[in-house]
């Protein structure tokens, strides 16, 4: 029998009551981190999708420590099959490179494929590994728990345009009313950060909605996000490229900036844009806005809101035309910090930076479209000349007509060096090579011009941004102001900021 000395008692109480009350107070909100990618096929599934889910957890255990980790979901999973494609150091033969780019396609002869190399504890990126993540981890999460999404794959297109997909393993894609299913599964307190970089993946801003439709009834579950690009466009990155350095995407810039440090560790400076010792992930959003160089136009799940519920038409609101003074002047920090760095880099001076915006848009887009049809002309009379070249080639060695002839690799081995000689001998070769050469810098050309109109389009929806937000308590109901700035500042969260 446990007796109670008066001792005793008074050391055993104030244990009791602080046992009592830590029963009483909530939890402390945790944090999960979940991240699917890869492809459909091996075809599909390129090496840096796998570096950028490295990359990523480099980032965690830089910002919460070594415990930190996210739970994966690639490709085959632990198959172990030859699942993702990579370009390798040495080059083929002259002569393969000679022959596929008169036969076919010139790319695919660079790329070799390997089991992927990503940590053992994780599942495929297929809906049965969806099922079985949120129907098991998912179900552990609490309320105020916070959960951040990272997908890094392909995707594509949809029907109505903004249910855009993301691919999955060997499986049809799935479209953005399907992925919201998973998340009402988690408890609508939940606090979901989602960063989706695939093509297209602005369409999936919609999971702040019902049934992820944009424009209809806001879900009551709590999500923010941060996308690589509008619905409507491509994004950059998917490269077989092995070469970190060369990596220029959402993932590489975003994760930098939280990290302040690149892919291969070198320091980035002025990530924290208000000075508070802390990268948010809008500040990582906006040091993408700023200083990427590619074709993509980030967007965000408060832009989707306010393109949904706010307008700058009608009187008494402000519009993106008005004078940048007096629209700077009522945006908050972060809009000012990108609105200036964006018409700084653009170079715009004038009171009207909308319509200055746009103007400069009108003729880099003329400018892209020439070089386009320039190049469209070179590689047409390219390809005639290709006709003829084969034409002469395959009077000597005619089963080259067939890449599936069983003597081909005898061919190749024995007349290899014949071979080549006979296609950089040919009359039209020289010309052919060159109308190749031209080709590629032309297509080097366009792509130059699309970033730097892309630039402008940038500036132009964050100028429109900066007018909607404005705009937004004037037209919507409090209801949704409050839902607006609640999202801002989910927005406006870190890696290390769990708190609810």
């Amino acid at each position: 029998m446990l007796i109670f000395t008066r001792d005793r008692i008074d050391a055993v109480v104030p244990l009791l009551v602080l046992s009592f009350f830590a029963f009483l107070a909530p939890a402390r909100a945790a944090d999960s981190f979940l991240a699917v990618g890869g492809g459909n096929s091996p075809s599909n599934n390129q090496v840096s999708l796998e570096k950028n889910i490295l990359f990523f957890q480099r980032v965690l255990t830089d910002s919460l420590g070594k415990t930190a980790s996210a739970d994966v979901l690639f490709s085959d999973g632990m198959a172990g099959s030859r699942d993702l494609q990579f370009v390798p150091n040495d080059d083929p033969p002259k002569v393969n490179i000679l022959l596929a780019r008169l036969f076919g396609s010139e790319d695919e002869i660079y790329y070799r494929y390997r089991a992927h190399k990503l940590p053992a504890r994780h599942g495929p990126s297929t809906r049965r590994g969806l099922d079985e993540w949120f129907n098991g981890a998912g179900k552990k999460l609490g309320d105020g728990d916070r959960l951040f999404i990272y997908f890094t794959g392909h995707g594509g297109s949809g029907n109505p345009a903004q249910n855009t997909t993301i691919s999955m393993w060997c499986e049809p894609v799935m479209h953005v009313k399907e992925f919201v299913g998973y998340l009402d599964r988690l408890s609508p307190k939940v606090r979901v950060v989602l960063m989706m970089v695939q093509c297209h993946s602005g369409g999936f801003a919609g999971t702040i909605f019902k049934d992820g439709k944009p424009g209809g009834e806001l879900s009551p579950a709590r999500r923010c996000g941060f996308f690589a690009t509008t619905f409507d466009r491509n994004a950059a990155g998917c490269t077989p490229d092995t070469v970190e350095d060369d990596y220029k995407d959402y993932s590489t810039y975003f994760f930098a900036a939280l990290d302040g440090k690149t892919r291969t560790g070198k320091k980035v400076p002025g990530c924290d844009l208000n000075g508070d010792g802390h990268v948010s992930f809008a500040e990582a959003h906006a040091y993408v806005l700023l200083n990427s160089d590619t074709i993509d136009i980030p967007t965000t799940t408060s832009e989707a809101l306010l393109r949904s519920y706010s307008k700058t038409t009608g009187d008494d609101v402000a519009k993106p035309q008005m004078p940048f003074k007096t629209l700077l002047g009522k945006s908050s920090p972060l809009q000012k910090k990108v609105l200036e760095g964006l018409c700084d880099q653009l170079k715009l001076t004038s009171d009207d930076r909308f319509d200055e915006a746009k103007h400069l848009e009108e003729i880099l887009e003329s400018q892209r479209k020439i070089a386009e049809q320039d190049r469209s002309k070179k590689t047409e009379e390219a390809s005639r000349l290709a006709g003829r070249i084969r034409s002469r080639l395959l009077q000597k060695w005619p089963e080259l007509s067939n890449p599936w002839h069983p003597r081909i690799a005898e061919l190749l081995k024995a007349d290899g060096p014949k071979i080549q000689t006979a296609v950089e001998s040919d009359s039209d070769y020289a010309r052919w090579d060159l109308l190749h050469r031209d080709a590629d810098q032309l297509y080097d050309k366009a792509l130059d011009l699309e970033r730097q109109w892309v630039k402008c389009q940038r500036c132009v929806r964050a100028l429109t941004t900066a007018a909607l937000a404005q705009n937004l308590v004037k037209v919507a109901s409090p209801a949704i102001v409050e839902r607006y700035h609640q999202m801002v500042q989910d927005e406006s969260g870190t890696l290390s900021s769990p708190e609810r």
